[in-house]
């Protein structure tokens, strides 16, 4: 496998949250540090998209977003443009159970695509997955156009899209997509 770079999405408005979803602590740890914690056991750097570049003491360097308040769409073209490696694993910070494994399979099966994005259950998850580097002009691009979904983005990027028989052998239960939005998301987490 080729060495990884690190991306954690970290900028977040963290609007239904109510509170900045990255400095939220389970098991005495903040969601940033844990995905930081996470992505260092398959990567050789991590970079935090942390929004202003600056509020998050945590991964080996953090970046501003390409573009202040464009979501997490300019914080993955600022980690790409930032990244040391071809291949970036990246996750969004609000991914507790972000699954280092399963996106160390995903690099594996890169191919030269712009992407490898899981599907699960119908729906691509595009805040856990492997980007190439040179995906970041394309993305770029769109966001200069006025595109604000990650979604939308990386289809129009045509990627690799792993189903759920390449990616099961990693995490058979799919929770590397179950994401923190809301107070009650929280409940049961500590456990």
């Amino acid at each position: 496998m080729d060495p990884l770079s690190g991306l954690v999405l970290a900028g977040g408005a963290s609007r239904r949250m109510g509170t900045d979803k990255a400095l939220l602590e389970v098991a005495g740890e903040t969601l940033a540090a844990r995905a930081v914690r996470s992505l260092r056991t398959v990567c050789l750097e991590v970079i935090v998209a942390s929004g202003d570049g600056s509020r998050l003491p945590v991964g080996d360097r953090q970046v501003a977003d390409a573009l202040a308040d464009a979501g997490p769409l300019a914080g993955l073209v600022a980690g790409l443009d930032a990244a040391a490696h071809d291949l970036v694993a990246v996750t969004a910070v609000d991914l507790p159970f972000a699954n280092p494994a399963l996106l160390a399979l995903l690099a594996r099966l890169h191919q030269g695509e712009p992407a490898v994005v899981p599907r699960v259950d119908g729906r691509l998850q595009p805040l856990h997955a492997v980007y190439a580097r040179s995906a970041a002009d394309r993305l770029r691009a769109l966001l200069a156009a006025g595109e604000r979904s990650v979604t939308a983005a990386v289809r129009a990027l045509d990627p690799r899209v792993a189903e759920t028989d390449e990616w099961a052998p990693a995490d058979p239960t799919g929770r590397f997509a179950w994401n923190v939005n809301r107070p009650q998301d929280l409940e049961g987490l500590e456990a």
